[in-house]
């Protein structure tokens, strides 16, 4: 007989399912669209005049971190087509009741947290990572409420 999916099983799949394939279908056009416009996207960055502008140090501050996302845009796309792609096996073998869909969601969340604050090196962007991971991490939190009805085969 065959186990019946619980109710918020279910919604969280769905929802992780939903937001990551148009998350991957983002990703994917990114690298695409801008593949060959870093350059001249980091060379406006560098040309933009703010000395004496009012809040200069915090525009300083927000040029660097676009100039150091930029310099790692095309690692950091590749990074969230593999999350995303991830999350969407996680979320289908967690429909199936595998236990290893649960584990893989880990590895995504890791790798979509990880790789952008090992390469960003910066407090702002580490800041804007975690605060964008904090989904991922409450369904981590409610995936793991629901482990008890995860199988292993």
């Amino acid at each position: 007989m065959k186990k019946k999916l619980p109710e918020m099983l279910n919604v969280l799949t769905i929802i992780t399912i939903g937001w990551s394939f148009m998350m991957l279908v983002s990703s994917i056009v990114n690298a695409f669209v801008f593949s060959g416009n870093i350059d001249i996207v980091r060379e406006e960055i560098a040309n933009t005049d703010i000395e004496g502008k009012k809040g200069e140090p915090f525009l300083q501050v927000l040029f660097e971190v676009a100039d150091t996302v930029l310099e790692h845009a095309e690692l950091l796309n590749y990074n969230s087509m593999v999350v995303y792609l991830l999350s969407i096996i996680a979320a289908l073998l967690m429909r199936k009741l595998l236990k290893l869909g649960f584990w893989l969601y880990i590895c995504a969340t890791a790798l979509e947290i990880s790789i952008p604050l090992l390469l960003l090196d910066n407090k702002l962007a580490a800041a804007a990572v975690i605060v964008g991971s904090i989904f991922s991490l409450v369904f981590i939190i409610l995936y793991g409420v629901n482990y008890k009805h995860l199988t292993s085969n």
